[in-house]
């Protein structure tokens, strides 16, 4: 059927999720207008950050998209504006907020972590521990002269973030900008005590915080154990001679055998500790050396070869244990892929490195507010339209069925009033989540 296409006088919204997005929000102040908010005008900072955190919930993250809203109603009465900013506003007073604003923008990201009934745990040997994954996150801006963007380890000119996620739903609880070329180490002693204040004002309880090899660092153990912070960092063996620890290995180990030919020997040594630590307190060196003499199809090597993998971390549990907790640092790359990709900010919109610090913790704000739109959409499974057996819903499959949600916008009797489709699928979940949220 050949349809005649026409444009009514009708005012019909296609992102009425928006609304979910501004009674999130609308519970923080984003930013705070200080001595330094510029005079004038209906909009402020705060204004402004939330015009960046609803349009990256929509998946875009150029300043010109801004423009898409102008007349948009919804957008601009859910985030409580008194007008929707222009590109060329929008543009430069997030570059003004930047100078004095992220640091601020993580605390207020705290107001909608506060929203979760209940952060996802790791069980452990009789202890129940909050996860806490920190990862860096290279993002290509390849092609661009950005203040900041410098050559990465994978290859290619951006940006190297540090993350940090919380839960094993993956809420995000702290980031932090740097450059391209910049050490994962360089400034991470200082992330590490803002993060723990962060954790801290949440009143999260066993946080149990897991690094990679390249934060393998007597400067973040000597942290950990002073503040008596529960951690697992992967040990970076760099120049050392392994063999002492093969033969203690193969004379004390647990061993097992998953193949004919293949030998696994697990345990745990207290006796070793990190060069130049100065905290006296303990500290034990978790190993897994994988022992092969002959390769898969049984060919016999004719010197056994060995993979060493080993582990610092202070938690009262078995070996098998602490390498399982490790091993779910793998998730972080579906969490940076959601955030780079969903919501679009693989290449940030800024030339200038402060801004984009600023947009890269609205992002995570974006990030969190998602998230829990998602978790909280998957409590009323008995209302879903769809079966979903998952634990958690990518961001992508949230913008597309609860942001990208049609209706129309009815004023009525001082009130006003958002209609949806009879045929409107998700229709019952939005209603409850607004009730929630709203």
């Amino acid at each position: 059927m050949k349809y005649k296409i026409e444009q009514g006088n009708e005012e019909i919204n296609s992102t009425g999720g928006i609304s979910l997005v501004g009674g999130i929000l609308n519970k923080s102040d984003v930013f705070v207008n200080s001595e330094f908010e510029r005079g004038g005008g209906d909009l402020t900072h705060d204004a402004h950050c939330k015009s960046m955190i609803a349009l990256l919930c929509e998946g875009r993250s150029d300043f010109v998209d801004i423009e898409l809203h102008k007349h948009d109603r919804v957008f601009k009465e859910s985030l409580g504006l008194k007008q929707v900013p222009s590109e060329s506003s929008f543009r430069q007073r997030l570059g003004e907020a930047a100078h004095y604003g992220p640091k601020k923008i993580s605390k207020e990201n705290l107001k909608i972590l506060s929203s979760v009934e209940a952060f996802h745990t790791l069980k452990g040997d009789g202890v129940e521990y909050i996860p806490a994954h920190y990862d860096v996150t290279p993002m290509d801006n390849s092609g661009s002269h950005k203040e900041g963007s410098s050559r990465t380890y994978k290859g290619f000119d951006g940006y190297a973030p540090m993350m940090v996620y919380v839960g094993t739903q993956g809420y995000m609880l702290n980031c932090e900008l740097r450059k391209g070329s910049d050490h994962c180490q360089k400034g991470t002693v200082e992330f590490l005590k803002e993060t723990f204040l962060l954790s801290d004002e949440l009143e999260l309880d066993n946080v149990l915080h897991i690094m990679d090899s390249g934060n393998d660092s007597s400067e973040n153990i000597d942290l950990f154990l002073e503040e008596d912070r529960w951690f697992i960092i992967k040990r970076n063996p760099r120049k050392e001679h392994l063999a002492r620890l093969i033969s203690n290995a193969l004379a004390f180990g647990d061993k097992t055998s998953p193949r004919q030919g293949k030998n696994v020997y697990t345990g745990v040594l207290s006796d070793t500790r990190p060069p130049k630590l100065k905290s006296e307190k303990p500290i034990f060196l978790h190993f897994e050396v994988t022992e092969r003499i002959s390769d898969a199809d049984g060919q016999l090597l004719l010197i056994p070869e060995y993979k060493i993998n080993s582990w610092w971390s202070n938690i009262p549990d078995y070996t098998s244990t602490v390498i399982e907790f490790y091993h779910t640092q793998g998730t972080s790359e579906q969490f940076h892929s959601e955030y780079k990709t969903d919501l679009d900010l693989e290449r940030l919109p800024s030339g200038a490195f402060a801004t984009n610090d600023l947009i890269l913790r609205l992002g995570m704000m974006a990030f969190n507010t998602l998230r829990l739109i998602g978790q909280s959409a998957l409590e009323l499974r008995e209302f879903l339209p769809i079966k979903l057996n998952v634990k958690r819903r990518r961001l992508a499959s949230v913008m597309k069925d609860l942001i990208y949600i049609a209706c129309k916008r009815v004023s009525h009797g001082n009130r006003i009033i958002l209609k949806f489709g009879r045929n409107c699928p998700w229709f019952t979940v939005f209603r409850k989540l607004s009730l929630k949220f709203c």
